[in-house]
């Protein structure tokens, strides 16, 4: 019974609900029908009018009051959107930072490499020039050796010359780094002038060629011993290799490549040689890449053997 009673009731409240937005609808068509129909002086223009001059005062005061509202919320979404902006313009930067550093150091290792080309070109036919870089360095001391990436494939011999550019350009022919001191297929290792076992016979450009014996006293310096005091050495003057080793025996070396220059003379009034300090013209530390002589002529490999 009370079922029934409920259900009854439901749906006395839907018929209700349905006839009262029909109603509505209905009323809003009268009224718009009415409105368009009637004269611009007609009582739902008054109406409208009316309710449009009590409305637009209240819609000014609420747009004051909701102003520092909008305008504070414009203000964070300007700042959101600059901070996301510099973030965007900071990660462009840095990438752009990056590219050229990265374009420099390429402009950098193409000059580098376009500069090997002369060197060792004044040698003739007797050797075959390998490019090589430098892969590995001694640990305890860089003035002493490094090891490359080409070999005995490439012709590299035991006691193989290795050139290499001088610092600041002042031997852009080429200037003598080392010697290699071991071979394997695809590597080799070689020991620099700045080491203090390499020696060199070399001379003094310019002041009569006087034979001297070169070798490192201090690291990056080398010191060219037993020139006479005859002959007039100062400071400045280019130190080549000589050709010779000691007791006048041909040396590994082939003669004139140039070593260093000048910087420092010493002789005492009792000496009958003078000291002569040299600084070569290749700082070893610096180096990245290098041009080994690989022997071809029989001249060139007795001179190998040593």
């Amino acid at each position: 019974m009370a079922a029934t009673a409920n259900t009854g009731l439901a749906r006395k409240r839907t018929n209700l609900r349905r006839g009262t937005i029909a109603a509505l609808v209905i009323a809003c068509v009268l009224v718009f029908t009415a409105y368009f129909r009637e004269s611009d002086n007609g009582p739902l223009h008054g109406f409208q009018d009316g309710a449009a001059r009590v409305v637009t005062p209240l819609q000014g005061v609420a747009t004051d009051a909701l102003a520092p509202g909008r305008d504070a919320w414009s203000w964070v979404v300007d700042l959101r959107d600059a901070r996301s902006r510099a973030e965007r313009l900071e990660q462009e930067n840095s990438q752009l930072q990056a590219q050229a550093i990265e374009n420099r150091a390429q402009a950098e290792e193409v000059e580098r490499l376009r500069g090997l080309a002369g060197v060792g070109a004044g040698l003739g036919a007797d050797y075959d020039r390998v490019a090589g870089e430098v892969v590995g360095r001694s640990v305890t001391n860089w003035y002493r050796g490094a090891r490359i990436n080409v070999g005995s494939e490439a012709g590299i011999v035991v006691n193989s010359p290795v050139l290499a550019l001088g610092r600041d350009g002042e031997a852009p022919a080429g200037s003598l780094a080392g010697v290699v001191d071991s071979v394997r297929t695809g590597s080799a290792d070689v020991r620099f002038l700045t080491d203090g076992r390499t020696e060199v016979g070399a001379t003094v450009q310019d002041a009569g060629s006087p034979p001297g014996l070169l070798r490192s006293t201090t690291p990056g310096q080398l010191q060219l011993a037993g020139v006479p005091r005859e002959f007039p050495v100062r400071e400045g003057q280019v130190v080549l290799t000589a050709g010779f080793a000691g007791m006048g025996l041909p040396s590994i070396y082939p003669r004139g490549i140039p070593i260093g220059r000048v910087t420092g003379v010493g002789l005492r009034e009792v000496d009958v040689q003078q000291t002569v300090q040299v600084t070569p013209f290749v700082d070893p530390r610096s180096l990245r890449y290098v041009v080994v002589l690989a022997p071809t002529s029989n001249e060139a490999k007795r001179r190998a053997v040593g």
